[in-house]
């Protein structure tokens, strides 16, 4: 007497080894906390509330796409620090905060607003600190557990968060959703701009472990990190000040491979949305973050293809007669 038993299917290897690829990819672990307490302009409250989406949208691209680890901050028994930053409604002054309590795989940025001028659309910098207690803490504070931020020539970063401060004087596109590109002539996107001082939160132009990949050439400034020159082809050249691609950087974006503005860039456009780009992503890694890698299209391509010969060969089998 034949038995029927119920199998689940077997993959051929070269399936099973492409899913293993799709599936193996670290689930998020970075959490970015928006903070308005300095918003005394009222840029992100009452009627202009929905802009706070934007910003929630601009993190959730970095925080899908970053995992690394990073250490709670939490002053106690004679280990005590002073978190300082621009103040986002007056950058000019300095707000200190004493002994903030930051969660384990969190940052905190604090955001606002003030007339900072023609030409420039916001200012993201990460925050500074000072800090009193045993060396374990002191490096805790400095670098969350990013042990290669603690280096001469530093090759990671681990800050505590940072501020943001938006030109209230600026025309704004407010969309919080990435999916929708309607024309806005005259208006700066708010996304793309928070995008791009978010990454300076980050490190991007900012970083101490940014500036170790920098060298010269010809009068230019060139980032020379391994993961950006690798996306853009040789050592890209940055705009005066070194904390921005050059004018006119193009890169791909990711999720769709479109060539577009890098977010880097320093002359965001009015009117037009730029999405983080492959060499956006690769300049993180070159300042120590640990990046989600893009599934490339011939990953898929080829998963696709080897499922539906597999499809194909059970079909064959259940076509021959016994």
């Amino acid at each position: 007497m034949k038995k029927l038993v119920a199998r689940l299917p077997r993959l051929p290897a070269a399936v099973g080894a492409i899913v293993g690829a799709l599936v193996a990819w670290p689930a998020s672990a970075l959490t970015i906390t928006f903070d308005f307490t300095y918003d005394t302009s009222g840029f992100f409250s009452g009627a202009n509330a929905a802009r706070r989406d934007v910003l929630q949208s601009a993190a959730a691209e970095y925080s899908s796409r970053l995992t690394d680890t990073l250490n709670a901050i939490v002053p106690a028994q004679g280990n005590a620090w002073t978190a300082t930053f621009a103040n986002p409604s007056s950058p000019a002054a300095t707000v200190s905060l004493s002994d903030l309590a930051v969660p384990a795989n969190t940052l905190v940025i604090y955001v606002g607003a003030a007339n900072l001028g023609a030409g420039v659309l916001a200012q993201g910098q990460p925050g500074g600190y000072s800090a009193n207690g045993n060396s374990n803490w002191l490096n805790n504070v400095s670098a969350r557990g990013q042990t290669g931020a603690l280096g001469l020539s530093p090759t990671d970063f681990g800050p505590w968060g940072g501020a943001i401060s938006f030109n209230s004087a600026t025309a704004w596109h407010t969309d919080a959703s990435p999916a929708t590109v309607e024309p806005f002539p005259g208006q700066y996107d708010l996304y793309t701009v928070a995008l791009r001082e978010i990454g300076h939160v980050l490190g991007l132009g900012t970083a101490p472990s940014w500036f170790t990949n920098l060298s010269g050439a010809g009068g230019v400034s060139l980032f020379g990190g391994a993961n950006a020159v690798a996306a853009f082809g040789g050592p890209v050249p940055l705009a005066p000040g070194n904390s921005h691609w050059q004018a006119g950087t193009l890169s791909a974006a990711l999720g769709t491979g479109n060539p577009q503005a890098a977010v880097l860039n320093q002359d965001l456009a009015a009117g037009a949305r730029s999405f983080l780009t492959a060499l956006d992503a690769a300049a993180l890694q070159d300042v120590g973050w640990t990046v989600v890698p893009e599934v490339s299209t011939f990953a898929w391509a080829a998963f696709i293809g080897a499922a539906g010969w597999w499809r194909w060969r059970r079909g064959r089998k259940g076509c021959v007669k016994s």
